[in-house]
């Protein structure tokens, strides 16, 4: 903002990434490096874990999933494009979270964001949906990672419930039937912003 104001252009914001990490090349380096070696230690469990719990029937002729490192704060996904990506700013443990975090929901709209829709869900409540249900994550890899998955403060409520669902049922199915009910007259569930 010093810079560039308040209202940078995209020609900006690369210059001063750039610049920022311009003779930084070791650093990424590093994060890159104990990133892979930790993931390729867990990834097998990892997708075993994720096929049999959220009851895949497939990959849906995912070859290749590709992470990125990224300089910005937060994290995304293309679940069109099959990659995620990471912040440089988190840490080994933190990305291997958000690495699991993305590829959860990666699967989810390969899966099941048509299913949720068939149960009379609008895009918006199936977007909720698909971000409490990582709170399952926590049980499902806590020998894997330390860090928890918090979620949005507007799902709390619908988190909690996720997770007594699932120990109930050990279903990812009937679990998820449970939220699209729940999601259906708790409607003020989503953050603000999404729309």
């Amino acid at each position: 903002i010093k810079q560039y104001s308040k209202n940078p252009s995209r020609e900006d914001i690369k210059k001063y990434l750039i610049t920022r990490w311009d003779s930084k090349d070791p650093i990424k380096i590093v994060a890159i490096k104990q990133l892979q070696e930790y993931w390729d230690s867990i990834e097998e469990v990892y997708f075993n874990h994720l096929a049999d719990r959220m009851q895949l029937e497939s990959f849906y002729n995912v070859k290749e999933l590709v992470g990125y490192l990224s300089t910005r704060y937060g994290s995304g996904y293309n679940y069109n494009d099959n990659w995620f990506a990471v912040s440089v700013h988190k840490g080994t443990l933190g990305n291997t979270l958000t690495a699991m975090h993305e590829i959860m929901h990666i699967f989810f709209y390969k899966r099941w964001w048509q299913f949720c829709k068939e149960q009379g869900l609008e895009d918006k409540n199936i977007w909720d949906v698909k971000e409490a249900v990582t709170v399952l994550l926590n049980l499902w890899f806590k020998y894997q990672v330390i860090d928890i998955d918090l979620g949005y403060q507007e799902h709390t409520n619908l988190r909690k419930n996720i997770k007594k669902w699932f120990l109930e049922t050990r279903d990812f199915k009937a679990t998820l039937l449970k939220a699209c009910d729940y999601i259906k007259t708790h409607k003020e569930e989503s953050p603000a912003w999404v729309k």
